[in-house]
């Protein structure tokens, strides 16, 4: 039965509330999916009562953003244990974010002349759900000839030059130090996708010299969404190489994402469900090595 190891929800910027996002897995008659919103583990509690109901094994999971002296890198997380120095880092950044989040509406209000607010993109989140860049991109779009989210985001809100952007991140080195003081596997995310460029193609020859310096890396994602199957081909070799755990997932978010399906990867591949009997094999022995 396939599986599907990275996807979001209304926690953070994916369109399904946790609960949709359990079913539309079941429909899709996954074996399992797992919950990596970015820097949250709040829809976690919603996805597991779903998936206990729906019979879809729910894998906890979270995706970080981080930058350094390695670069800038999204970091995904299992089987963590957020009572932790983790749990007290993703908190501090969650506070950050709503703050961020309201600078944004408001420079885009007084300073651009947009039509927006935070209440507006409130709504558009939805009850319960964190105020994301999507929801922000929605509110504004089809004003000033946007016509698109992508077109929202190359020009506005991945823009400096025009909006105050910056955020709190982790270096990528603590942060896979983090993850492992709460017993969870640390993978690299789709690293042939650079963040900071939505669906930019990566250099394949910088890769492994970064691989080579990130010290602790448990794995590294051999199937996604967006990658074709010579990009798999090529990440997997290297996975191999080093002796790092081969993951992967759609990255599904919904709306925010159209052309991302849930469960499927790599040109219309799927997950193979050993990924997860092994995933959860080195998520045992991190948990053992805390004492």
């Amino acid at each position: 039965m396939p599986i599907d190891l990275h996807a979001h929800t209304t926690a953070s910027d994916g369109s399904f509330s946790p609960r949709e996002l359990v079913s539309h897995a079941k429909e899709l008659g996954l074996r399992a999916v797992a919950i990596t919103d970015h820097d949250t583990f709040s829809g976690h509690e919603e996805a597991l009562a779903a998936g206990a109901e729906m019979g879809v094994e729910i894998v906890p999971g979270i995706e970080l953003s981080v930058q350094g002296p390695l670069g800038k890198f999204h970091l995904l997380g299992f089987y963590c244990d957020f009572d932790s120095r983790l749990g007290e880092e993703l908190r501090a950044i969650q506070h950050e974010r709503l703050t961020r989040g309201e600078r944004v509406i408001n420079e885009l209000r007084e300073k651009h002349g947009f039509q927006t607010s935070v209440e507006a993109v409130r709504e558009i989140a939805g009850e319960g759900a964190q105020i994301g860049r999507p929801h922000i991109a929605r509110s504004i779009l089809g004003q000033r000839g946007l016509e698109t989210i992508q077109q929202v985001f190359d020009e506005w809100l991945d823009n400096p030059a025009r909006l105050n952007t910056s955020k709190r991140v982790l270096d990528p080195q603590i942060a896979v130090e983090l993850i492992h003081e709460a017993g969870g596997v640390a993978v690299w995310a789709h690293p042939l996708v650079s963040p900071s460029e939505r669906g930019t193609r990566g250099d394949y020859g910088q890769i492994e010299p970064i691989l080579q310096a990130w010290r602790g890396l448990d794995g590294i994602e051999i199937y996604y969404g967006q990658y074709s199957r010579e990009d798999a081909e090529w990440i997997a070799q290297l996975a191999q190489k080093y002796g790092l755990l081969g993951t992967g997932g759609s990255d599904f978010h919904g709306i925010t994402k159209p052309d991302v399906f849930l469960g499927q990867v790599n040109g219309g591949q799927s997950v193979p469900d050993s990924v997860l009997d092994e995933l959860k094999a080195l998520a045992h022995k991190r948990n053992a090595s805390r004492g």
